[in-house]
C-alpha cells in the first residue's frame, strides 16, 4: 500500500478518485485524508465526508460511533507524511521529469522561468506545450507539493515543484516526496530565522535539497552565492554551475525602466541577447538559473530565449506599472532582507527623471535578528540615496534610526499608524514621474498603501 497503512475496513470501490485533504471539496469516490493541524482535525470531519460520498477514509483514529458504510477506511500512524507518500507513489508511478526550486529569494520566479521556457522547449522529440505541471501560487510546503504532484496525469511530462520551508527538516522530507531529477537554489538569505536561528541554519535547511536528491539527479549551483557554492561542492552527482564563473552565464545587464531590462546570454559557446519584461539585476540571477535548469534537460537556446521573453510580470513582485504620471514598483508580496535590498537597488538604478521613494513595511519571521536587520534596512536606504522614506511597523522606528545614522534627513522619513495615513501622506508629497517602490513583507500588507494612494488620486 503506497501508505503503507492498514485497511481496516475494505469499501465496494476499487478505484478512487481525486485526493482531497478539505471535505468541502469532495465529489464521490475521492479519497479524503484526515490532516490534524494546530488549529483544525480533519478527523472531525469524516462525517462529511461520508455524506459528500468519500471512497476511501485515510485517518490517524477511527472516532467511536463512525459508520463508513460503503467507504474504505485506511488507517496510518501520521496523515501528513500519508499523504506525502500517496504523491511519491504517484510521481513514481507516472515518471515525469521533476524539476525541484528552492531558496531564500527567487523561488517563484524562477519556477514561472522555467515553466515558461519548457512550453517552448522540446523533450525526446516532442513538443512539451501543455505538458508541464507547476506549483502554483504558494502550494509549496508539506501539504502544497503533495496536492501538486497529485495533480499529475499521463500527459505531463515535466513537472516544476516548488520547496519552501520555514523550520528544520522541512526541504529533506520534500525533497523525499518529489525525488527531482534536478534541482537548484536560487539563494541563501536571511529568511524564517524565527524558525531557522542563523543564516547557517538557513544554509543546511535549503542545502538538504543536494543532500537528499538522487546521485543521478542534477544540481544546479549558483556560483555567486558563496553558501550554494559550498553546498554544491558536496554533490556527488552531474553539475551544471551558473553566474560569472559557471557555463551559463549573464552578462551586460541594462535597464529599460518601465519595459523591463535587458542582457545576454551565454550556454558555454553560445549566446543570445535577451529582453525582459522584468526588472531588477537580481533577476538577471532568476533568468540563467532558470536556464541552466532547462539546460539539464536538453532544451536548446533558442527555446530558452523564447521562454525568457514571454514571461510576465507576476502580481506583488517586483511588478512595474505607470499611473497617472507615477512609475510604480508593486514588490508587496513579500520581504527579507535580501529582497529589500534587492528592491531598493532596483529603485535606485531605475532611468528617467523623478524622485525615488520607498513605501516599506517590516520583514516578519527574523526572531532575535530583528532589530539588527531593521536598522541595517535603514543604512540601505540611505546608502541608495532614497529620496523619501515612508514606513509602516512595529520596527519602523529602528529602520528609521538605521537611515538617520547613515546620512539620511529624517524629515524626509515619516511613520505612519495605519495604511491609510502612509497613503495620504504620500499623496502630499509625490510628483509625476517618480518612482515609488512599495514593499513589505506579506502579514504586513503593503499593498493597501498603492490601493488608497490610487483612490486619493482618482
Amino acid at each position: 500500500m503506497a501508505t503503507g497503512g492498514v485497511a481496516v475496513r475494505a469499501g465496494d470501490e476499487r478505484r478512487f478518485g481525486e485526493v482531497v485533504t478539505d471535505s468541502r471539496r469532495i465529489i464521490p469516490g475521492s479519497v479524503f485524508v484526515a490532516l490534524r493541524g494546530e488549529r483544525f482535525d480533519g478527523h472531525t470531519f469524516l462525517e462529511e465526508a461520508l455524506e459528500r460520498g468519500a471512497g476511501c477514509l485515510v485517518v490517524q483514529k477511527i472516532p467511536r460511533g463512525l459508520r463508513p458504510g460503503r467507504a474504505t477506511v485506511v488507517r496510518v500512524d501520521d496523515t501528513l507524511k500519508a499523504l506525502g507518500d500517496l504523491a511519491h507513489y504517484r510521481r513514481k508511478k507516472l515518471g515525469p521529469a521533476v524539476l525541484a526550486i528552492t531558496g531564500s529569494n527567487g523561488k517563484t520566479t524562477t519556477k514561472e522561468m522555467i515553466a515558461a521556457i519548457l512550453e517552448k522547449g522540446t523533450l525526446g522529440g516532442k513538443s512539451l506545450r501543455g505538458r508541464v505541471l507547476k506549483t502554483e501560487g504558494n502550494l509549496n510546503n508539506l501539504v502544497g507539493l503533495p496536492m501538486t504532484l497529485l495533480r499529475l496525469g499521463k500527459k505531463e511530462r515535466v513537472a516544476v515543484v516548488e520547496l519552501g520551508t520555514s523550520r528544520p527538516g522541512e526541504i529533506g522530507r520534500l525533497t523525499e516526496i518529489a525525488d527531482p531529477d534536478a534541482g537548484l537554489i536560487t539563494s541563501v538569505a536571511p529568511a524564517h530565522l524565527a524558525g531557522l536561528g542563523s543564516l547557517a541554519g538557513v544554509a543546511r535547511e535549503k542545502g538538504d535539497l543536494f543532500r537528499r536528491m538522487n546521485r543521478k539527479g542534477t544540481a544546479i549551483v549558483n556560483l555567486d552565492d558563496p553558501w550554494i557554492s559550498r553546498l554544491g561542492k558536496e554533490f556527488k552527482g552531474r553539475k551544471i554551475t551558473y553566474g560569472k564563473k559557471g557555463q551559463l552565464k549573464g552578462e551586460d545587464w541594462r535597464s529599460l525602466g518601465i519595459r523591463g531590462a535587458e542582457f545576454t546570454l551565454r550556454v558555454r559557446n553560445q549566446s543570445r541577447r535577451i529582453r525582459l519584461r522584468l526588472c531588477g539585476p537580481h533577476n538577471l540571477c532568476n533568468a540563467v538559473g532558470a536556464a541552466a535548469l532547462a539546460h539539464s534537460l536538453g532544451i536548446d537556446l533558442p527555446a530558452i530565449e523564447k521562454g525568457l521573453q514571454a514571461v510576465k510580470p507576476f502580481p506583488m513582485r517586483m511588478e512595474l506599472e505607470k499611473w497617472k504620471g507615477f512609475k510604480i514598483i508593486n514588490d508587496t508580496y513579500n520581504a527579507n532582507p535580501a529582497s529589500m535590498e534587492a528592491a531598493l537597488r532596483t529603485l535606485a538604478e531605475m532611468p528617467g527623471r523623478g524622485n525615488r521613494i520607498a513605501v516599506l513595511g517590516d520583514m516578519l519571521e527574523l526572531g532575535k535578528e530583528s532589530a539588527r536587520r531593521h536598522l541595517d534596512l535603514g543604512r540601505l536606504v540611505a546608502r541608495y540615496r532614497i529620496h523619501r522614506l515612508f514606513l509602516l511597523g512595529r520596527e519602523a522606528g529602528r529602520v528609521k534610526k538605521g537611515a538617520v545614522g547613515a546620512g539620511m534627513n529624517g524629515d524626509l522619513v515619516m511613520i505612519g499608524k495605519d495604511h491609510q495615513e502612509i497613503a495620504r501622506r504620500l499623496k502630499d508629497q509625490v510628483k509625476k514621474e517618480d518612482w515609488l517602490l512599495f514593499k513589505g513583507s506579506r502579514g504586513m500588507q503593503i499593498e493597501k498603501v498603492l490601493a488608497v494612494f490610487k483612490t486619493l488620486g482618482e
